[in-house]
């Protein structure tokens, strides 16, 4: 995120459940929704299940009495908390914090535990950032779309197996105001911050200055590609649009390789006040797991993006006595301002 990224991002709807389990039709397993990218803050969204309908749909609620744990390389251990903040109001399960940050090529592992439905844990690996050597882009009419094409070339490395995720999103923002004393940056709009701000206004240096602010909320970006080695090829025309793009290093593991891809422009210029926001182009290494368990959603048209998340089933993921996943990535990035802010 970073954002997006460590956007939180949900699990959404969905109306085809082939492929899914079906342990997951029970009341009461803990659930975890978590990409942990580095460079970002520790944010973990905890939830457990319940049944609704008919038994086959699950509707997530929030978790506020586990006692969640991180562990980094099986060294050093950190106790998070729920975060009452309110960009995560309207998220479907609870979202336990720490100010640490997320480092790549790092292993990570959490223990969920809760008085009645048990502990559930999980573990993944965030991969070294991907190697760019150079990446251009260019406004250019696709499948008869305004798009940004976009070509990446990128350094494989030749000791594993690696997975890409290519994605593209828009942030919403919202004005904002801020100043800076003593070397401390303050949000204007905070309770805190006006109190502060009068008191020490007339400081020199002390200046109140435009900002933007990130309301955690996203619009998915269409893209599109005509490179035949992505798994999205192995299940779908590549002349329809797609919410992530998947490739494997299969057929140039160890080689630098060139990806060419497209996104659709419509929300790029917002058309209501709402819509303003910056754009972001995501080129992400990830963990297997964080890849099979996306790939699962992108073949039955599902998002795990989407906010908020009410009623879906879910598809296999790594967390042990519970549902959901846990996911790595590091990524490289490119944020793009269309929108007038101010």
């Amino acid at each position: 995120m970073g954002i997006v990224t460590a956007i939180l991002w949900m699990l959404g709807n969905t109306a085809c459940k082939k492929g899914f389990t079906s342990d997951q039709f029970e009341d009461d397993h803990l659930v975890v929704l978590a990409e942990i990218s580095a460079g970002d803050s520790v944010r973990i969204p905890v939830g457990k299940t319940i049944r609704v309908g008919n038994g086959n749909l699950l509707k997530f609620e929030r978790v506020n009495d586990a006692t969640v744990t991180l562990k980094e390389e099986n060294t050093r251990t950190w106790l998070l908390q729920p975060s009452y903040a309110w960009q995560y109001a309207n998220n479907p399960t609870s979202v336990f914090t720490n100010r640490k940050r997320y480092k790549s090529n790092t292993t990570y592992s959490i223990e969920i535990s809760h008085p009645t439905m048990g502990t559930a844990t999980g573990t993944t690996h965030i991969p070294p950032l991907p190697k760019w050597n150079s990446i251009d882009t260019v406004s250019q009419v696709h499948e008869t779309r305004n798009a940004l094409a976009v070509t990446v070339n990128f350094q494989d490395a030749a000791d594993k197996d690696d997975y890409y995720i290519v994605e593209g999103v828009k942030e919403l923002l919202k004005p904002g105001k801020y100043f800076i004393y003593q070397g401390v940056k303050y949000d204007y709009y905070t309770n805190q911050g006006k109190t502060l701000y009068e008191q020490v206004k007339n400081t020199p240096g002390v200046i109140l200055r435009n900002d933007t602010v990130s309301i955690n909320k996203f619009l998915r970006l269409e893209l599109f590609t005509e490179d035949p080695a992505t798994e999205n090829a192995r299940f779908e025309n590549l002349h329809n649009p797609f919410r992530r793009l998947f490739l494997t290093d299969k057929s140039f593991n160890g080689q630098s390789y060139t990806f060419k891809f497209y996104v659709d422009k419509q929300f790029f210029i917002a058309t209501e006040p709402f819509q303003k926001g910056r754009v972001r182009i995501q080129f992400k290494a990830v963990s297997k797991e964080l890849f099979d368990y996306l790939l699962d959603y992108e073949k039955y048209k599902t998002d795990f993006g989407a906010i908020p998340a009410n009623q879906l089933p879910s598809p296999t993921g790594n967390i042990k006595n519970g549902l959901g996943i846990l996911g790595g990535s590091a990524r490289r990035e490119r944020i793009y301002y269309f929108d007038t802010l101010w």
